[in-house]
């Protein structure tokens, strides 16, 4: 059995698809994501408590198995910081430039504000997309199967130890 380092978060999960080395496992939003500050932004669109992560397979598990995933934290934080901050960081830029701008344009500056702000953002989700497809392979930001636990034989899912 392969030891998990202690800079490795890990989570839990049910492997519900395998495509050659890569297993898709259903997690589901554990106690651990209690503590953490963006708790519900992981499912703010759908509001589902369960996702589906994409892990290197490096053990062989297989549908129905019951595993444990590991990502360094490192790369948890790096990647958490482009997904939250730069997004409002480019909002609020947007909005101060054009509040200050606004009048040059012939626009009431809060219009202005709303306008830029809104334009900034959409830029930087574009950016985002971009940077995410190049820090795609990068072995920091790879989730990984680490462990098979057992054949699942239920529907519900078990507490993990954190939050991926």
């Amino acid at each position: 059995m392969q030891a998990i380092p202690s800079n490795h978060m890990q989570e839990e999960g049910l492997v519900v698809k395998t495509m050659g080395g890569l297993a898709q496992v259903e997690t589901t939003q554990q106690e651990a994501c209690k503590s953490c500050g963006a708790q519900g932004m992981c499912h703010a669109m759908g509001g589902d408590k369960r996702r589906v992560i994409t892990a290197v397979n490096q053990v062989g598990a297989r549908e129905g198995d019951r595993v444990v995933m590991a990502m360094p934290r490192k790369g948890v934080l790096g990647a958490s910081f482009l997904v939250y901050m730069v997004p409002v960081a480019a909002l609020l830029v947007g909005a101060a430039l054009g509040r200050k701008w606004g009048e040059a344009w012939g626009l009431e500056p809060q219009t202005s504000a709303v306008v830029l702000g809104a334009a900034a953002l959409v830029a930087a989700w574009m950016i985002l997309r971009k940077v995410s497809k190049r820090l795609a392979g990068r072995k920091e930001l790879t989730v990984t199967v680490v462990r098979i636990l057992r054949k699942e034989q239920g529907d519900a899912l078990e507490s993990s130890t954190a939050c991926l």
